[in-house]
């Protein structure tokens, strides 16, 4: 779990994100915003999948417990940006390279080389875009638990306790609720096998990673940041939170379960660089070069939401079931699980 949104960045992607807060916490922003974007919207999304199986709420104490993986295809316009397209105060492309530079969806490779500006004679700092994942696919792993309460209603709870791998870490939590619209409607309530359910969730995840940025050994600091630790907090925070609302209907015949539906996904994801990062300053009087520290210096919010149709079938064999879906929006996504409860 813990890899699914930040470990995949390797010691090159974090490395570039200290360099480009050299720059300043403007340019900062708006480089990691256009990087992570696309990344933004698609765990949001992701996390709105999966939820149902049918349009039918379980009974009263009747439940099941779920396993399952949702994943957001994304566009390939979104695994690029154009790096001449930003409005960039203090950093460059070198000369001669090329301004088309890869989201975290984009190719495992470095972009870019850029410059960032100084004020000193000669003086020039430079470091290359980071490197994407390598793939277009977020599969975001979850649990739920979801049991039947009164009046043809449902409740599903999502856990994953925080699981920490290396400099990582991840933890999820989520609450959807089910209601069966079928006692209210005479005319449906007489097909057997039909059903038809409004259902609404949110779910919310935080992953971090430790980030190293190391102060210019060659620039003047001060007693406090020559101090042990002093640059120890650096992090980057990713936080998603996504909630949804769909209206799903179902048949079922014998064991298989068909169903589809109308959904509604928004998602808000706020990616944050937390900690103080030592940022070489140059002079044009001794000392030469000193460190001026900046503190947070990246707070970015990536917010998203869609339309989209949903359709999916349950095959179940007594007390185990195995389930599938799509959904067929902006941003399109998948399904499957496996279930196991009685339901």
């Amino acid at each position: 779990m813990a890899g699914i949104v930040l470990a995949p960045l390797s010691a090159q992607a974090q490395q570039s994100f200290g360099e480009v807060i050299k720059a300043g916490t403007k340019d900062a922003n708006t480089l990691i915003r256009v990087y992570f974007e696309p990344g933004g919207k698609a765990v949001g999304h992701a996390l709105n999948g999966g939820w149902f199986n049918s349009g039918k709420a379980m009974g009263l104490g009747r439940f099941d417990v779920r396993l399952f993986a949702t994943g957001v295809f994304v566009p390939k316009d979104q695994t690029t940006f154009d790096i001449s397209t930003l409005e960039l105060e203090k950093i460059r492309l070198s000369p001669g390279q090329s301004p088309i530079a890869p989201t975290i969806f984009g190719e495992d490779e470095e972009g870019p080389q850029m410059e960032v500006e100084t004020t000193g004679a000669g003086e020039k700092a430079t470091f290359r875009t980071p490197p994407g994942i390598g793939y277009r696919n977020v599969p975001i792993p979850m649990a739920q638990v979801s049991l039947g309460l009164v009046k043809d209603t449902e409740v599903a709870v999502r856990y994953v306790p925080e699981v920490k791998y290396e400099d990582y870490s991840t933890k999820l939590w989520g609450v959807g609720v089910k209601h069966g619209l079928k006692q209210w409607i005479p005319v449906i309530s007489a097909i057997p096998g039909f059903d038809i359910a409004a259902f609404g969730g949110y779910t919310q995840l935080e992953a971090n990673a430790a980030l190293n940025l190391e102060p210019d050994p060659a620039a003047a600091k001060t007693a406090q940041q020559q101090q042990p630790g002093y640059y120890d907090n650096q992090a980057l925070v990713f936080t998603t939170k996504a909630w949804t609302v769909s209206l799903v209907a179902s048949k079922t015949l014998s064991v298989i379960t068909a169903y589809g539906g109308v959904k509604y996904s928004h998602a808000t994801t706020d990616v944050n660089v937390n900690g103080r990062f030592p940022v070489t300053t140059f002079r044009g009087t001794p000392p030469a070069r000193e460190i001026v520290d900046l503190v947070d210096p990246v707070v970015l919010n990536v917010e998203d939401s869609q339309f989209g149709l949903t359709a999916g079938f349950r095959l179940k064999l007594l007390f185990f079931s195995v389930y599938g879906e799509g959904t067929l929006a902006k941003s399109p996504s998948a399904t499957a699980g496996v279930g196991f409860g009685f339901n």
